[in-house]
């Protein structure tokens, strides 16, 4: 499995069709750490308008998520996303390796990356980063438009080169079936939500954060 996420970036595991599978997975591969909520396992269901401000939920209600990744208001990222969905899984989650991402730009844009400097804020951390950090001898990139503003001039304008190109970029898709689990290398890999089917239903995304 390691292999394969360093690879490709995620990989699916079968036969994951419970909790209780799903937290042995993420302590198979490292150290599961609770959300900022406090859950080891938090569910993420579908808003309809209640979600907490400045959230992906309050700012895209029932609409798609754009390709983000998870923690980047962490100073250490998680490392690595396990996923299940279960419910309504029609909606599936997109994912795009920043590799391909950045070989759609030109070379100029993987050095605006490198030297992109960034606040990255939320209601409990504040500090300045880079897109691109380096975490032992592991690349460990982070992008998220919500919680990261850019500071200089190379973050400047890679986020207008990156703000319009995400919502039409090349993506794989994730279809869940409920009985499959997604391992997501976090440091490696941007994730978002597709869009919605018609008359779609209850839909839980159960998530773990790994070190």
């Amino acid at each position: 499995m390691r292999e394969l996420l360093e690879t490709r970036g995620w990989v699916r595991v079968p036969n994951i069709s419970t909790r209780a599978a799903l937290v042995e997975l993420a302590f198979s591969i490292g150290l599961p750490v609770p959300s900022p909520t406090g859950e080891l396992v938090k569910e993420l269901r579908i808003a309809g308008g209640a979600a907490k401000p400045n959230t992906f939920s309050a700012i895209h209600g029932r609409g798609a998520f754009p390709l983000h990744t998870d923690t980047a208001f962490w100073p250490l990222q998680a490392r690595y996303l396990v996923l299940r969905a279960y419910g309504d899984t029609r909606r599936c989650t997109i994912v795009q390796t920043f590799e391909s991402l950045l070989n759609q730009f030109d070379e100029g844009t993987s050095r605006l990356a490198a030297n992109s400097l960034w606040l990255s804020q939320n209601d409990r951390t504040r500090f300045y980063c880079s897109m691109k950090g380096q975490v032992g001898t592991s690349i460990a990139w982070r992008y998220d438009h919500n919680c990261m503003s850019p500071v200089n001039r190379a973050a400047l304008e890679l986020r207008e080169s990156l703000d319009a190109r995400l919502s039409s970029c090349l993506t794989e898709s994730i279809d869940w079936s409920g009985e499959e689990a997604a391992v997501l290398a976090n440091w490696r890999v941007l994730h978002g939500r597709g869009p919605a089917p018609t008359g779609e239903g209850l839909r839980i995304l159960e998530r773990i954060y790994v070190r």
